[in-house]
């Protein structure tokens, strides 16, 4: 029988190979074998047993009663020869069989395979490759795996790394059923997340279950170790899913517990700038987190709270209020350093002048800085005395350095209010001496808008015309139809009203009213002629003359004049009218179509 072991490749280990080795055995010549059987029947039997047992490795039972010797030092005879080989070659299966960890001698090492010992007919071959870097030494004893006796070319297959892949998944198994963690070291990002060595056995870490906080970069962890928890395991895949998440929330809980059980309010803690938000930003205390809202960084006003920390800043803190049933934590930072609003009422006194730099205009208003961490508020109501100031953006920008009077200081309510139109004189206090009623003056269109124009009197005073004020008997959809903005115009004082502090302006009475003795030009039961001008919901608009307009009610035309004619109007179409009612002081004439002869 051929004692040399060719190479096979091993298709149930991965990258695992064995290869062929030459050791040579003790073995029996066929001619010697040959005459031991023919001595005696019995012989011829057991040992025929034996050559098929060889051959096609069968239950070790089959060999139960013979019993293993050792090779005698002393050459024996060939006789004793041929039975101790049958015997100790049946006696090699007594204690192991396939598939299954066994002992084994390391006995031989060379470039490309490890020789061992595992008390059979011959030695078996190893992949160094199975080893890596950490080879066994000549003579010790180690584990391996027997996958088969004899494979295809009748080699003995063996594994190094399937006896140790079986002993760390019981391991592993065991970790998992005890709740026990497992270290592991981070080799490789793979979809969906990472790939954790345990040793032998590789196992997938979920993304969601790297860490407590959601991991912006992953490429962070490899090759760093950590403690994992065992959360999932697929005996038939052998699959293992670990978890970082479950260890680091077992020892945050700790920690929050303790952190929790010794916090007070008004107590000084240190923490790290988790994350930033629009709002806020929150601090690790270490097992808990605690919120700075933007208010609570400073006495003064920020914009947004990355103006004073940045993400990793080391931060030390003032409890201001806790929740242990929630764990929420408030912090500030601005609790850290005296408030400068306990000593503002001896610093600014009503009706003082201050300067100051403007930090942010709102729609109703601007907030000027008027020292660190101090604040005053101008409202749009008290920039001016007289004008219309809608848009503050327009006048003012941030950065400005204005100048302002105060108005009124609350340090309780943090509040100070300021006026820069109190910087000048109030017009109204002199305005019999400005304008009169009845006076035609001219004047710059400042704004329009849908309800009228104002429009500048003096530099600081202001009057406004209304939309029923430009026109005797044009009623416009909106002031624009007559002025714009930066039009010089001319117009009357109409009205002076004090306590409103309001000037009405009129652009029609520069002019008579058509209106005046409008019954004696127009009767009731006329018939007249018109050019159509528009169509509302209304009616129909009808321009009599250059300066009188009437109107045909919607309800007095019927569903057979709008199909055949009303329809069809074009700006300018002359019509067949009846005056139905003239009313002047309503400035109103009703109409009607006359569908009569009417002479042109």
């Amino acid at each position: 029988m051929n004692d040399k072991l060719s190479k096979e490749n091993k298709e149930n280990i991965n990258d695992l190979t064995s290869v062929e080795s030459e050791n040579k055995e003790t073995v029996v010549e066929k001619n010697e074998l040959e005459a031991v059987e023919q001595n005696t029947e019995e012989k011829k039997s057991s040992q025929a047993s034996s050559r098929k047992s060889i051959k096609d490795y069968l239950s070790k039972d089959l060999f139960a009663d013979i019993k293993r010797i050792s090779f005698l030092e002393d050459k024996p005879s060939e006789e004793e020869k041929h039975e101790s080989f049958s015997e100790e070659y049946a006696g090699t299966f007594n204690d192991i069989s396939e598939n299954q960890i066994i002992s084994a001698k390391v006995i031989g090492i060379s470039d490309s395979d490890v020789m061992v010992d595992i008390g059979f007919k011959s030695e078996g071959l190893i992949s160094r490759s199975e080893f890596s870097n950490n080879l066994p030494e000549i003579g010790k004893d180690i584990e391996i795996f027997l996958e088969k006796f004899e494979d295809s070319d009748g080699n003995i297959t063996l594994s190094k790394y399937k006896a140790d892949f079986i002993k760390r998944w019981d391991e592993l198994r065991h970790f998992c059923d005890n709740g026990e963690p497992v270290n592991g070291k981070i080799l490789k990002r793979v979809k969906g997340g990472l790939v954790v060595d345990l040793g032998v056995i590789q196992a997938f870490l979920p993304g969601s279950q790297a860490d407590v906080q959601p991991i912006k970069n992953f490429d962070e962890l490899i090759g760093k170790e950590f403690d994992f928890q065992i959360v999932k395991v697929d005996e038939v895949r052998k699959n293992l899913v670990v978890s970082r998440k479950a260890i680091l929330e077992e020892s945050l809980n700790e920690k929050r517990q303790e952190l929790m059980s010794s916090i007070e309010i008004g107590s000084e803690v240190s923490g790290i700038v988790k994350n930033i938000t629009d709002f806020g930003a929150f601090i690790d205390l270490g097992g808990v987190d605690g919120l700075i809202h933007i208010t609570d960084f400073s006495w003064g006003r920020i914009n947004h709270p990355s103006e004073i920390v940045s993400v990793g800043d080391k931060l030390n803190v003032k409890v201001i209020d806790f929740n242990k049933d929630n764990s929420r934590i408030s912090l500030g930072l601005k609790q850290l350093v005296d408030n400068p609003w306990e000593s503002i009422p001896k610093k600014y006194s009503i009706s003082d002048t201050v300067k100051g730099k403007i930090v942010s205009i709102m729609n109703y208003g601007i907030f000027v800085e008027l020292e660190k961490g101090i604040e005053g508020l101008i409202h749009i109501s008290e920039i001016s005395w007289t004008k219309n100031v809608q848009n503050l953006q327009e006048i003012y920008k941030v950065g400005d350095k204005i100048e302002a009077k105060v108005l009124s200081v609350d340090a309780n309510e943090q509040k100070i209010s300021l006026g820069i139109k109190q910087l000048t004189e109030d017009p109204w206090d002199d305005i019999a001496n400005l304008v009169k009623v009845g006076d035609k003056k001219s004047g710059v269109v400042n704004k329009v808008t849908k309800f009228g124009a104002f429009v500048s009197l003096t530099d600081e005073l202001e009057g406004f015309v209304r939309t029923t004020d430009f026109h005797w008997t044009r009623n416009p959809l909106h002031p624009k139809e007559f002025v714009n903005e930066g039009d010089k115009i001319e117009y009357i004082v109409l009205e002076i009203l004090e306590k409103e502090r309001k000037v009405l302006l009129s652009m029609k009475d520069l002019s008579e009213s058509p209106w005046e003795g409008i019954e004696a030009k127009f009767n009731s039961g006329d018939k007249i002629k018109g050019s159509f001008e528009k169509m509302n919901d209304s009616g129909i608009i009808i321009k009599l003359d250059d300066e009188i307009e009437g109107i045909i009610p919607m309800n007095k035309v019927s569903k057979e004049q709008k199909k055949n004619m009303v329809s069809s109007l074009n700006q300018g179409d002359n019509l067949d009218l009846l005056i139905v009612e003239v009313k002047s002081k309503d400035k109103h004439i009703a109409l009607m179509l006359d569908e009569s002869n009417v002479d042109d």
